[in-house]
């Protein structure tokens, strides 16, 4: 706010009685090295927005916050020596980039614990952009009126400018770059007293310094800027220093920061080096044969390649130059290759008819294309700075800058811009994805894959694919599905060892991985491949036939797609129906939310290919957890499993979900649609959004359209009996279950292997939830990966399930399954699997089935 003289007015941040700034017993702030302002001895326990303004800075310990407007920028330090409470006694309302008005809470503290623990409680709320300030308040008293001046600064009249340190304001200093580094000794990293000690320090030099640490630069002379670096004990401090005094700077800074900038050190030597030594886990797998590695299924199959390993793991990134002309020469080749081979992506893309995906490449392109991208690292590369620390430190700053946007659009470009960042990054490192020298009959191994990764491989050189991480019921896992790649998770850790080039035979289907083959098992090996694709000729022959017991009973037996060509492969394949849509589909690669136009004709063209004859099943949009969309940021959350994903997600965005059930009533007429809702959990969840679909059938003149819901955590198949009240059907989503149950998230490293969904819990969660349907009269299906695990279907059809949805290259062999089965027996042997004590028992049994 502005006085009549232009100047800024600083409101009362603290209740409390305000004093002098030097009455502060800590010469950081006493003797006005963070800035000149004031001292307030709260009788509150809430720090409170002076102005309106940015937050620009909050410190790790939660006890220091930066305000700022314009070109006035203020810190609010409550209490001293605050910093050791490492978050304690503090409670955040705000973050940083958030937008607050005057009087807005930002902390609220406990006076109580920084009394105890710390030097006083008393607060410093002082300028750090240099102006001097006018006290309004009388010092000495209570002050409880927030809107009550405590002092005013002389402020521009341009509401967007900044005033700078003098040295950064005069001509820029010439010279040769002076480099240094050091290890930082502050047990709590340089918080406000030792970055206030250090921006001194650079002052006093005729020299422009800069700080960097883990990648994050600042100017040595800005105090907010020397604490947004964020250390800690141990972080190496880079100074670089250019002018008449940079030699010298650079030698006082190292000593300052070597003597602890006026704090205690902490010797290095003192921190006891532990070494924790690999155990093998108690339950670790080992497949027992001699040139065997065993993994998980994620998608079923069997190829022969060679291994090609990719490494993700990059080189460390130095500033070093081995010359300007050099730097920039490999600068702009890395660029200029990245596009070339975004460009053999989107043509591949648009050749198999992914336009939609090959849209997110083409914005990749531009991204890679735009002048202003590469503007920074080129003029870093002409100071000297090595090609591969300027990129990464433009592009890590241009996406961070995106990421705190207020327009969802522009923030949803970060993952872009790091997804390109990371691609030019690999090129300028030399290390090598392998994609364009990958031969035909690659098998691919590397420690994870994302759905996006998976979308990008090129399916006619790679017929295999391995991680030593991930889980079988991934989201990359169903796209692999969809796709008939082979693929197995958390494949041994000797698979690391082997040499790019050794032949592999890879029994995706029952998870082995034979090494060095001899020629003998490569030909009996080939002869399954063979005579499992006659199988497969002979289940497509058969395919459009139905899915009848040798005792009569008919299991419908549908598929599980995410587009119209899903839809049509569907078709041909033998699909009775579509037992799940997966609608996230048309949401994600790419970076905006589809009108509800484009909804709808792509949910209309899909319903013309099923047919009237085939209901299909429309899951509404189920995102969060590990299938995040670029252009929705969400909050962080410490389990985004447990957190806003599935239908939390329209029930905290009903707008979106307002879309996405108009464009699916307005389709309605031109097949069988159904919908259902992922991840309810709670009877008053289904009911908030039956009531938002009632509304808009209303409002369309839309007859009554079935709606069911899936099954995927506990309290929903605990409280089945409740729901089937209010629902057409339930559908039970075996990955989310399996997850919930057993506690393990399906992603893990370590544990996702162990997340199987026939383990006896997961099967008795599904005999509960069709017993409860069965009361009321209620059909349920299976629509999760365990519906097309072959071995599965008895079990599943004899705990009661009416309707398996499967991938829909399984859509043959499942129905040829189901025909070869008695409904007697699968009762049987289903009663049997609950009485199993775990996994290994259940598949065991299975095993003496077959």
């Amino acid at each position: 706010m502005k006085d009549p003289k232009n100047n800024f007015s600083i409101q009362l941040p603290l209740k409390g009685i305000v004093q002098a700034v030097t009455d502060l017993p800590d010469p950081v702030f006493a003797e006005k090295m963070m800035g000149d302002g004031v001292a307030i001895d709260p009788t509150d326990n809430v720090l409170y927005a002076p102005f309106s303004g940015q937050i620009t800075q909050i410190h790790n310990s939660h006890h220091a916050v930066t305000l700022q407007q314009g070109d006035v920028e203020l810190l609010m330090h409550i209490g001293l020596d605050t910093v050791a409470l490492k978050g304690r006694g503090f409670e955040l309302h705000v973050a940083e980039g958030d937008q607050v008005e005057q009087g807005q809470p930002l902390i609220t503290f406990d006076a109580d614990v920084i009394a105890r623990e710390c030097v006083s409680v008393q607060s410093a709320i002082v300028i750090t952009s240099g102006q001097e300030i006018t006290t309004v308040a009388p010092l000495g008293a209570v002050q409880t009126d927030l809107n009550q001046v405590v002092f005013t600064v002389p402020s521009s009249n341009d509401p967007q400018g900044t005033t700078a340190p003098a040295q950064e304001t005069a001509a820029e200093p010439t010279g040769p770059a002076i480099t240094g580094s050091i290890k930082i000794p502050n047990a709590t990293g340089l918080h406000a007293r030792p970055a206030a000690r250090l921006a001194v320090e650079v002052r006093k030099a005729d020299a422009k310094v800069t700080f960097t640490v883990n990648g994050k630069t600042c100017s040595g002379s800005s105090v907010t800027g020397i604490m947004s670096l964020k250390t800690k004990l141990g972080d190496e401090l880079e100074i670089e220093a250019v002018g008449p005094d940079a030699q010298q700077v650079v030698a006082d800074v190292i000593a300052a920061v070597k003597a602890g900038l006026g704090e205690e050190i902490t010797s290095f030597s003192e921190a006891p080096h532990i070494k924790v030594e690999e155990e093998a886990p108690l339950l670790q797998v080992k497949s027992g044969e001699d040139g065997v590695l065993i993994g998980f299924t994620a998608s079923p199959g069997r190829a022969i390649g060679k291994l090609v390993k990719h490494n993700q793991t990059l080189p460390e990134v130095t500033r070093e130059s081995i010359g300007a002309a050099e730097e920039r020469a490999a600068f702009k080749a890395s660029v200029k290759s990245s596009i070339a081979d975004l460009q053999s992506i989107i043509d591949r893309l648009t050749k198999n008819d992914q336009q939609d995906l090959a849209e997110v490449f083409n914005a990749h392109i531009e991204l890679l294309s735009d002048p202003e991208l590469s503007e920074k690292p080129l003029a870093d590369i002409a100071k000297g700075q090595g090609a591969a620390w300027s990129w990464k430190l433009a592009y890590e700053a241009q996406a961070e800058t995106l990421a705190k946007m207020d327009d969802p659009l522009l923030a949803g470009r970060a993952v872009d811009v790091r997804d390109i960042g990371l691609r030019v990054i690999k090129k300028l490192l030399g290390v090598d994805d392998g994609g364009e020298i990958l031969e035909e009959g690659t098998i691919l191994l590397q420690e994870d894959v994302t759905p996006s990764e998976i979308v990008a491989l090129d399916l006619t050189k790679i017929v295999g694919l391995c991680t030593t991480h991930g889980g079988s019921s991934s989201h990359a896992a169903i796209i692999a599905r969809s796709n008939d790649l082979p693929y197995l998770v958390n494949v041994e850790d000797g698979m690391k060892d082997l040499k790019d080039g050794t032949v592999l035979l890879l029994d995706a289907k029952r998870g082995k991985i034979k090494v060095s083959p001899t020629d003998e098992e490569q030909a009996a090996f080939t002869k399954k491949i063979e005579n499992a694709a006659k199988q497969a000729e002979e289940y497509q022959r058969d395919a459009h036939k139905p899915a009848i017991t040798t005792d009569g009973f008919q299991i419908e037996i549908a598929a599980n797609i995410g587009s119209v060509e899903d839809a049509e492969k569907a078709v041909v394949a033998g699909a009775e129906a579509v037992g799940l849509l997966r609608s996230e589909f048309l949401y994600m690669e790419r970076l905006n939310e589809p009108t509800e136009e484009e909804q709808a004709e792509k949910i209309g063209a899909i319903l013309e290919v099923m047919g009237k004859e085939r209901p299909v099943i429309i899951r509404t949009l189920d995102v969060g957890g590990d299938k995040p969309l670029p252009y929705l940021p969400m909050p962080h959350e410490e389990n985004p499993f447990l957190g806003v994903r599935g239908v939390r997600i329209g029930i905290e965005r009903p707008s979106i979900l307002r879309r996405q059930v108009r464009a699916i009533l307005s389709q309605a007429h031109k097949g069988h649609a159904r919908i259902m809702y992922p991840m309810i959990s709670a009877l008053d969840e289904l009911r908030a959004v039956n009531a938002l679909v009632r509304e808009e059938q209303k409002n369309l003149g839309v007859e009554h359209v079935e709606v069911g819901i899936m099954i995927e955590v506990p309290s929903a198949a605990l409280m089945a009996d409740k729901l089937a009240q209010e629902v057409d059907f339930f559908s039970i989503g075996t990955n989310d279950l399996t997850q919930y149950v057993m506690a393990i998230d399906r992603g893990h490293p370590g544990l996702a292997s162990r997340a199987d969904a026939l383990h006896p819990a997961v099967l008795r969660m599904i005999e509960l939830t069709v017993r409860a349907a069965n009361d009321a009269g209620k059909w349920v299906g299976v629509c999760g990966g365990l519906a097309s695990q072959i071995e599965a279907v008895p079990v599943l059809i004899g705990l009661g399930i009416k309707e398996l949805s499967v991938s829909v290259p399984a859509l043959p062999e499942v129905k040829h399954k189901v025909r070869t089965v008695s409904m007697e027996e699968s009762c049987k042997l289903a009663q049997a699997a609950l009485d199993c004590a775990d996994t290994s028992d259940v598949k065991d049994l299975l095993k003496s089935q077959s």
